[in-house]
């Protein structure tokens, strides 16, 4: 029996709300996603340009795809409204446009920027630190940023998580330049405060093991309730002989804490690594890592949790068949939550077969609830670049998701957001 007038106040004829109930029996619980473009790009970006932090009252998105200068746009809680300034930064060439990575970050003193570049001096790299204000308009300081750290030599690519007090930035980075990958040996740390003041002097945290010719390969960090941080590095030997997932945790120094924990990889393994919160457990035991691997058909999307204390991993979902996953994760107030580009190459239709790429988007809910956000039946045009997924936790119930579209001809790049209903 249809009893939705009971909701009394509480009752809509036509669903507004995100609270996963029915209360018009209609069959209908939730609304529809709702999609928008954020901005037009310059060009094909990849994650390392693009990132994005909830604030108050929505989002900040930072875009680094102009000469000298980064987009901070502005949005609203339901991802509308865009509001954009720019900030200086230094970043002039296209070999520093592939090696940087830049990251919204939550400080102790508001929204900040960084990012990590090879411009201004010769055969190195510096990590700069650009505070903001709630609107993304910059804040005092030098131009283009504070310099948290150097290293010499030129186009290593970078990664950096906020403490969680919100005072200090730890950073990491590889010893060699993308441009010889296979030459990465060594993971260089450090931690400064927002002033650029070292906390923790630059040490090795992690030098490959395997053989002599293996490397280290993809990098994430990750900030701990207890001021720690952990570190994630695929170490590589080679296509056909595997490699390791090592993971270790640090203290507040930067000095190990408890023995390294390695898993061995399937193929083509990327990873997201989240802190479940205390939902999770304590704070040595509450960071997981989300793992995408795609050994044959279809891509699995799996977590370990537990990862000092004998955690396997866990299976989340699988992709259609013959489609990868272009994902991300994040741990959020209700949860576990995961997106994902569930992507295929189409056959060669002319042109620049970067751009032969589709996808459909795709969450999966706390509850486990998995669901096909793409606005039509069609799937979205995605470049190859487009391998990444900023997601954030937004106000009653909702998710906040950026993905990138591209098209051609002619060449045409836009950075679309969806809002999507996820209780």
């Amino acid at each position: 029996m249809c009893t939705a007038r009971s909701y009394g106040s509480t009752y809509e004829d036509v669903e507004t709300r995100c609270d996963g109930v029915d209360n018009d029996c209609d069959g209908v619980t939730d609304p529809p996603a709702r999609w928008s473009k954020v901005a037009s790009l310059g060009s094909a970006l990849t994650r390392n340009n693009v990132s994005s932090l909830r604030i108050p009252e929505g989002l900040l998105v930072a875009v680094f795809d102009t000469p000298l200068v980064a987009r901070i746009t502005r949005l609203d809680a339901s991802l509308a409204s865009p509001e954009t300034t720019e900030v200086s930064a230094a970043v002039t060439t296209q070999e520093s446009f592939s090696s940087m990575y830049s990251q919204l970050l939550s400080t102790s003193r508001g929204p900040a920027l960084y990012y990590s570049s090879s411009d201004g001096l010769p055969d190195t790299t510096r990590g700069f630190l650009i505070p903001l204000d709630a609107q993304g308009h910059p804040g005092p300081g030098p131009k283009g940023g504070t310099v948290l750290f150097e290293h010499p030599v030129a186009h290593v690519s970078s990664r950096v998580a906020m403490s969680a007090e919100g005072s200090r930035v730890f950073m990491a980075w590889k010893d060699a330049s993308i441009q010889a990958p296979r030459s990465s040996r060594e993971l260089h740390g450090t931690v400064t405060d927002l002033d650029g003041q070292t906390v923790s002097a630059t040490r090795v945290l992690m030098r490959a093991q395997l053989t002599e010719d293996s490397w280290l390969g993809q990098v994430n960090v990750l900030a701990l309730r207890d001021g720690g941080f952990l570190v994630s590095v695929l170490e590589e030997v080679g296509p056909l002989d595997g490699g390791q997932l090592r993971l270790q945790r640090f203290d507040n120094n930067l000095m190990p804490v408890g023995q390294e924990r390695s898993f061995q990889p399937k193929s083509e393994t990327q990873t997201a690594l989240v802190d479940l919160g205390a939902g999770g457990g304590a704070p040595e035991a509450s960071a997981a890592v989300v793992l995408r691997e795609f050994e044959g058909v279809p891509a699995t999307l799996s977590v370990v949790k537990n990862l000092f204390d004998g955690g396997t991993p866990e299976l989340l979902t699988t992709t259609s068949s013959s489609e990868t996953a272009w994902f991300n994760a994040t741990a959020t107030s209700r949860g576990l939550q995961v997106a994902w580009l569930s992507v295929r190459q189409q056959a060669p239709s002319g042109g620049d077969t970067s751009f032969d790429w589709r996808g459909r988007f795709w969450s999966l809910s706390p509850g486990g609830t998995r669901r096909d956000w793409t606005p039509g039946p069609d799937p979205l045009p995605l470049h190859r670049y487009a391998q990444w997924v900023l997601l954030e936790e937004l106000p009653e119930n909702w998710m906040g998701a950026l993905v990138m579209t591209s098209t051609q001809p002619p060449e045409a790049h836009e950075l679309q957001a969806v809002r999507y209903c996820a209780p």
